[in-house]
C-alpha cells in the first residue's frame, strides 16, 4: 500500500487569507518539511467552486503530507514539538486562535487503490473530488466491502476520465473516517466527471449506492479541491 497521510482541514476568513498563506507556506511549512524526516512532501488544496459543501468564503482548505512509512503515524505529534520549528509552531496556534475555523488533524492509512493510478503517483498537483464518511459500526465493513469490490470498480470503468482512485481509513480515531480521493487530469477534466457521474446509464448504480449507503451514514462531506501549493516539486 501507498504511503499513509496526515491531513490538516481548516477554514480561513478571506480577509486575512494573503498574509496567513504567505505565513504558512513560507514559513510554517518550509519549516516543518525541513525539520521532519517523517515527511516526504507537502501538498495544500483549497475548494473547488463545483459542488463544494461550503461557500466561498467559508472554502475548506486542506494541506496533506504524505509521511514514509507506518513508522511515520507514531511520531506525528512529536513533529510539532521539536525545538527547531518551536516558533512557527507557536506563531501557527496563534493564527489557529485568531483566525482557523473548523480545525482538524487525522492521520490516515491506506485501504485501497484502483488499478489506473498516475505515472508521478497521488497527489502530484491534479486537483481531485473527495468523498469523506463516517458509518455506523455494525454496518461500515459491509458497505465498505461492496463499495470496493463492486460500485468503485464499475465506476471507475464508466467514467474513463478519472485518473486514478485512492482510499484511506483514519488511525486511532473513533468514529473511523474513511476517504475517497478521485483524482482527475485537470479542471475540466473533474468537470466532466463530476456530471459523468450522473450519467443516466449510471442511474441503477446509483440507486444501489442510495440504498446502501443510506441506512449506515453518520457523517459525510463531499468536496472538489484544486492544488494551491507544493513541496518539494
Amino acid at each position: 500500500m501507498g504511503n499513509p497521510l496526515l491531513v490538516i482541514n481548516f477554514t480561513v476568513p478571506p480577509e486575512v487569507e494573503p498574509e496567513f498563506n504567505r505565513f504558512y507556506h513560507y514559513s510554517f511549512l518550509t519549516a516543518v518539511l525541513e525539520k521532519s524526516p517523517e515527511i516526504i512532501n507537502i501538498r495544500r488544496y483549497e475548494e473547488f467552486g463545483i459542488g463544494g459543501s461550503l461557500p466561498w468564503h467559508n472554502k475548506q482548505y486542506l494541506t496533506i503530507y504524505q509521511l514514509a512509512g507506518d513508522d511515520a503515524m507514531s511520531k506525528v505529534d512529536g513533529i510539532f514539538d521539536r525545538p527547531a520549528v518551536c516558533q512557527v509552531v507557536k506563531e501557527f496556534r496563534e493564527w489557529k486562535d485568531r483566525s482557523l475555523r473548523n480545525f482538524s488533524r487525522i492521520t490516515y492509512r491506506q485501504t485501497w487503490t484502483h488499478a489506473r493510478k498516475p505515472a508521478e503517483g497521488a497527489f502530484a498537483g491534479r486537483p481531485f473530488f473527495l468523498w469523506q464518511l463516517e458509518m455506523t459500526p455494525e454496518l461500515d465493513k459491509q458497505f465498505q466491502d461492496w463499495y470496493e469490490q463492486s460500485y468503485l470498480p464499475l465506476q471507475v470503468a464508466e467514467i474513463p476520465t478519472w485518473a486514478g482512485v485512492v482510499r484511506y481509513e483514519s488511525v486511532g480515531r473513533e468514529p473511523v473516517r474513511h476517504l475517497t480521493f478521485f483524482e482527475a487530469n485537470d479542471e475540466a477534466g473533474l468537470l466532466r466527471c463530476l456530471t459523468d457521474l450522473r450519467a443516466a446509464h449510471r442511474i441503477e448504480q446509483n440507486n444501489e449506492w442510495q440504498k446502501r449507503v443510506e441506512p449506515a451514514l453518520t457523517w459525510h462531506d463531499a468536496t472538489s479541491f484544486r492544488p494551491i501549493f507544493r513541496m518539494p516539486d
